[in-house]
C-alpha cells in the first residue's frame, strides 16, 4: 500500500492548481490515516492480550460507523502505546517522537490539520491563502505519514489478500483496504441483522468509484460476543460542542425512504419545542409508515443529517409493544396495559444499572414513576434529557378502560420522567402535538414505486412511465405498504403491473396477507420453511440468537434464511444492526399452524423438539448473562458516584471517570467489587497497572472469595511481568469459581507475551512450551454455557497459532546461528 500511496502523492503534486492539490491531498491523507488505524486495530485484536471488559478500543472502533477525520488520529494515540507495550517497541516510531528538536510530532501535525479542517473547510470559509499554505503542508504531512507508517501499512500477497509485518511476525489484514489495485476511503461501516458491510470509495482523482464490501466473520468490526449493554453510545458528528447520546434506536426499516419532508420537518419542530410540548403523537392507519418515518428521523439525527435541535436528549429509549419479556424473575407474559407500560419505563434504567434488582419489579404505577424520576434527578438529568419512544401503542390498549389507563400512565411519564413520542393507529387521549401520517402525495408515491421497482428488479414497474405509476399508486390509496406489496409480487411472479394490481385489489386485507403468505411459502426452500415452523413453536421472545440456533439445528445458513424472511410479510422485525428482535404476526402463526396439520406426528414432534432445544438455549443464555452481570458489575456500581464513573468511562471521559471512582470509594471504602472495577479501569483504560495493583490487592483483602478481584489482580501482575504472582492470583480465582478455560487462557497468554518480550533468552522456549500446554487445556475445558465461550475459544486458537509462529522464528534463528558457527570454525 505504501507504493499505491506514493503514486497518488506524486499524481497530486502534478495537478494544475493549488485548489485541486488541496482537495486531493485531503483525500489521500484521509485514506492513509484510515489504513494505518485499521491495521493498528487488527494488530491489537490479533496480537495483544484481550480483556473481558470494555476498553477504549471497542468504543473507537464503533465510531467507524461514521468516521470523522479526527478519529484515526485519536485511535492511533490509544493503539500505538498498546502495540509498543505488547508487540513491538519500535512500532510507528515518529508518531510521538520529533524528527528534530524544533519540529512537532506527526501526531501534533495531524491534530493541527484536523483543527484547521473542522474550522475552515468543514464549517467555515476557505480562502486562497489557506489553500496555498495547506496544499503544501498536506503534501509534507502525507509524505511524513508514509515514512512513519511504512512498516505498518499492509502489503499485498499474490492472491490479493493483505498482510503486515510487525517485528519479525507476519499478520493477515482482514479488512479490504485495497480494491481493484486502489486504496479506499471508508465512508461508513454498517450492520444489518448481524451482517457487516463496509461502504467506501476508491482513492482516485479521475473516478472515485463507490464500493460496498461484505466483511467476514474475522473482521475487526464484527463483535466476538453478543453485546451486553442494552444502550449504546452514539457520537453525533456535529462540529461544536461534541455530543453523544445513549440510545437503543433500531436501524432504518427501509433503504428506499422517499418524501415525507413535511412530516420530518414537523417532528424536528417538536424536538425544538422543549417548553411547549411534552408529547408527540404520530398516528395514522396501518401501512402508511409511522414506524418507518420515526426510525428514519432518529437515524438521521444520530448521523448528524438533521439540523442540531436546540436541546439534544442524553438518553433516547425506543420501546415497541411486546407480549413477553425476560426479567429478573425469568420469562413473564404481559397481561395488561400496566405491565407493558411499566416495562417501557424500566428499560430507561439500563442507563444506570446493568441488571435491575427485584425491588424494581415489586413496585408499580405512580410509585415506580416517582422512583425512576428520583434516580435520574440524582444523576443531574432533567426531563428534557430523556426521550421515550413508544411504538404501536394501539396493540397495548384495546378497550375504552385500557385506553384511559394508557393515557393516564403516559401523562405521568411525560410530567415526571421525560418527553414521549407515541406511534399509534388511533388518536390517543394525550395533550400531544399531533402528526398525522396519511397517504403519500402522488409524485412521492410514484417515486417510491419506481425506486422499489429498481430495488426488487420488478421489470414491469421499471418499464412503466410516471403517469402509469401515479395511476396505479392512486388505486392503492398511495399507501407505502401496499405499493411495496405490489412491487414485490410483480417481481416474484414476473407478472404485468395490471395483473399484480388485480390480485391485490380483489382481496381484503386478511385475504391479501394469506395470498402473499402462500406465494412466499411456495417460493421458499424446505429448510427455510422448517425454520418458520419451528419458530412458531418457540415460547421465548425470538431474537437473532434464537433464529441462529434454529438455523443451526435445521441446517440452513442464517443469512440465507434472512434473505427468505425479507421477501415475506410473516413477521415484524426490529433491527438493531448487530442483533434483532422478531415477532411472527398472529395471522402468519395461524397460517403456519395450518401447514403443520398436514405434517405427520413424527415430523411435528421433531420440529417441537427443536423448538424446545432452542428455548432451553435461550433460557441458558439469559441466566448466564444475568449471573455474569451480577457477579462482575452490579455490586460495584451501587452508589451515584460509581454510576457516574461507569457512564463517564463509557463516554471515554477518563479524568471524570477517575474522579467519580475516587468519590465513590470515599462513600463505600469497604466495597470490594467497586475497588475491583476501579482497579480494572486503571489497568485497561488509564493504562496505569502500578496504580491499579494496590487497589486490586485491597479488593482481594476485603473479599478473598471474590473471583473477579483475584482475576483482576492476576492480570495486573501479568502486565507487570510477574508470572509467579499472577499464577497465584489466578489460581485463587479458579478456586472461587472462575472457569478453568479462562484461567488457562490467561496463563497461556501471559507466557506467550513473556517469551515475546525476549524471544532469544534462555527461558523463551520453556515459556512457549508452557503456553502451548495451557492454551490446549483452555480449549479442552471450554464449556459452551460460559458467557464468553466463543471469545475465549477464538483467543486460545489465535494464541496457539502465535506461539507456533514465534517458536518457528526462534528455531530458525538458532539454526542460522549454528550454521554460522560451523562455518566460522
Amino acid at each position: 500500500m505504501k507504493n499505491i500511496y506514493a503514486v497518488e502523492i506524486d499524481f497530486a503534486n502534478k495537478l494544475g492548481s493549488n485548489a485541486e492539490k488541496f482537495q486531493y491531498f485531503t483525500s489521500i491523507l484521509r485514506s492513509i490515516l484510515q489504513a494505518a488505524a485499521i491495521c493498528s486495530f487488527e494488530i491489537v485484536k490479533g496480537m495483544t492480550p484481550s480483556t473481558q471488559d470494555d476498553t477504549n478500543v471497542p468504543h473507537l472502533l464503533g465510531r467507524f460507523s461514521l468516521p470523522s477525520d479526527g478519529l484515526p488520529v485519536e485511535a492511533l494515540d490509544v493503539l500505538v502505546p498498546i502495540i509498543r507495550s505488547h508487540v513491538s517497541k519500535t512500532y510507528m516510531i515518529g508518531w510521538f517522537e520529533k524528527s528534530s528538536p524544533n519540529d512537532q510530532t506527526l501526531a501534533q501535525d495531524l491534530l493541527s490539520w484536523v483543527a484547521f479542517r473542522n474550522k475552515r473547510p468543514a464549517h467555515g470559509v476557505l480562502d486562497k491563502n489557506d489553500v496555498l499554505i495547506w496544499s503544501q503542508r498536506l503534501e509534507m504531512i502525507a509524505t511524513r505519514c508514509l515514512q512513519v507508517f511504512a512498516t505498518a501499512l499492509p502489503k499485498r500477497n499474490p492472491d490479493q489478500t493483505l498482510h503486515t509485518d510487525i517485528g519479525s511476525d507476519t499478520m493477515t489484514i482482514n479488512t479490504p483496504l485495497v480494491q481493484k489495485d486502489r486504496a479506499v476511503v471508508i465512508s461508513k461501516v454498517t450492520t444489518r441483522k448481524g451482517v457487516w458491510k463496509m461502504h467506501a470509495q476508491s482513492l482516485s482523482w479521475i473516478e472515485a468509484v463507490e464500493l460496498t464490501v461484505d466483511l467476514g466473520d474475522n473482521s475487526i468490526f464484527t463483535p466476538s460476543d453478543k453485546p451486553t449493554e442494552k444502550l449504546r453510545l452514539s457520537e453525533i458528528p456535529y462540529y461544536l460542542p461534541a455530543t453523544s447520546i445513549f440510545n437503543n434506536i433500531p436501524i432504518r426499516q427501509t433503504n428506499t425512504f422517499v418524501g415525507r419532508s413535511k412530516e420530518l420537518g414537523k417532528l424536528q419542530e417538536w424536538m425544538d419545542e422543549i417548553e411547549d410540548s411534552r408529547f408527540c403523537l404520530i398516528y395514522g392507519d396501518g401501512g402508511f409508515g409511522k414506524t418507518t418515518l420515526t426510525l428514519e428521523f432518529f437515524n438521521k439525527l444520530l448521523e448528524g443529517d438533521i439540523e442540531r435541535p436546540k436541546h439534544l436528549p442524553t438518553l433516547i429509549s425506543y420501546y415497541t409493544a411486546k407480549k413477553t419479556k425476560w426479567t429478573d424473575n425469568g420469562l413473564i407474559h404481559f397481561k395488561g396495559i400496566s405491565d407493558a407500560m411499566e416495562d417501557s419505563v424500566r428499560e430507561l434504567l439500563h442507563f444506570l444499572y446493568p441488571v435491575l434488582g427485584k425491588d424494581w419489579y415489586q413496585i408499580q404505577g405512580t410509585p415506580l414513576i416517582d422512583k425512576i424520576a428520583g434516580e435520574f434527578a440524582e444523576q443531574g438529568l432533567k426531563r428534557d434529557d430523556i426521550l421515550l419512544i413508544l411504538d404501536n401503542t394501539e396493540t397495548l390498549a384495546t378497550s375504552v378502560k385500557e385506553v384511559e389507563e394508557l393515557s393516564e400512565f403516559l401523562g405521568k411519564v411525560g410530567k415526571k420522567i421525560g418527553r414521549v413520542i407515541v406511534t399509534s393507529r388511533r388518536r390517543e387521549f394525550l395533550p400531544a402535538t399531533p402528526l398525522l401520517i396519511s397517504s403519500l402525495p402522488d409524485d412521492e408515491a410514484a417515486a417510491l414505486m419506481s425506486r422499489l421497482g429498481e430495488e426488487y428488479a420488478a421489470k414491469a414497474v421499471v418499464q412503466a412511465g410516471e403517469a402509469r405509476l401515479r395511476n396505479v399508486c392512486k388505486k392503492l390509496s398511495n399507501k407505502p405498504l401496499l405499493i411495496d406489496t405490489l412491487v414485490k409480487y410483480v417481481a416474484r411472479s414476473s407478472s404485468s403491473l395490471q395483473e399484480g394490481l388485480d390480485q391485490i385489489l380483489r382481496k381484503t386485507n386478511d385475504e391479501l396477507l394469506e395470498f402473499l403468505y402462500e406465494d412466499a411459502w411456495l417460493r421458499m426452500n424446505e429448510l427455510a420453511r422448517e425454520v418458520f415452523l419451528v419458530l412458531v413453536n418457540v415460547v421465548n421472545p425470538v431474537d437473532g440468537n434464537c433464529v441462529g440456533d434454529v438455523c443451526q439445528e435445521v441446517g440452513i445458513q442464517h443469512i440465507e434464511f434472512q434473505s427468505s424472511l425479507d421477501e415475506t410479510y410473516f413477521a415484524t422485525l426490529t433491527d438493531f444492526g448487530a442483533s434483532y428482535d422478531l415477532e411472527i404476526v398472529d395471522l402468519a402463526k395461524e397460517f403456519f399452524r395450518q401447514k403443520l396439520r398436514k405434517f405427520s406426528s413424527a415430523e411435528v414432534d421433531k420440529l417441537k423438539n427443536i423448538a424446545a432445544k432452542v428455548d432451553n438455549k435461550a433460557f441458558g443464555r439469559q441466566q448466564v448473562e444475568r449471573e455474569y452481570k451480577l457477579d462482575r458489575v452490579a455490586d460495584g456500581f451501587r452508589s451515584q458516584f460509581a454510576k457516574a464513573a461507569k457512564i463517564a468511562t463509557f463516554k471515554g471521559d477518563l479524568s471524570s471517570a477517575k474522579e467519580n471512582f475516587e468519590l465513590a470509594l470515599l462513600d463505600e471504602p469497604l466495597n470490594a467489587a467497586l475497588k475491583d472495577r476501579y482497579a480494572l479501569f486503571l489497568l485497561h483504560h488509564a493504562k496505569r497497572p502500578l496504580d491499579a495493583k494496590p487497589i486490586a490487592e485491597k479488593a482481594v483483602e476485603l473479599d478473598p472469595k471474590n473471583s473477579d478481584a483475584s482475576l483482576t489482580l492476576a492480570l495486573i501482575h501479568y502486565e507487570l511481568n510477574d508470572l509467579n504472582a499472577g499464577d497465584k492470583a489466578i489460581n485463587v480465582a479458579k478456586i472461587n469459581g472462575k472457569p478453568g478455560t479462562l484461567c488457562y487462557l490467561r496463563q497461556g497468554m501471559a507466557r506467550y507475551h513473556q517469551a515475546r518480550r525476549a524471544p532469544y533468552s534462555k527461558d523463551s522456549k520453556e515459556y512457549l512450551k508452557q503456553a502451548e500446554l495451557l492454551l490446549e487445556n483452555s480449549l479442552k475445558s471450554a464449556d459452551q454455557k460460559y458467557f464468553h465461550y466463543e471469545k475465549n475459544r477464538n483467543d486460545a486458537r489465535r494464541y496457539l497459532e502465535m506461539v507456533q509462529k514465534l517458536r518457528f522464528q526462534i528455531n530458525r534463528r538458532d539454526i542460522s546461528a549454528g550454521n554460522a558457527a560451523q562455518q566460522s570454525s
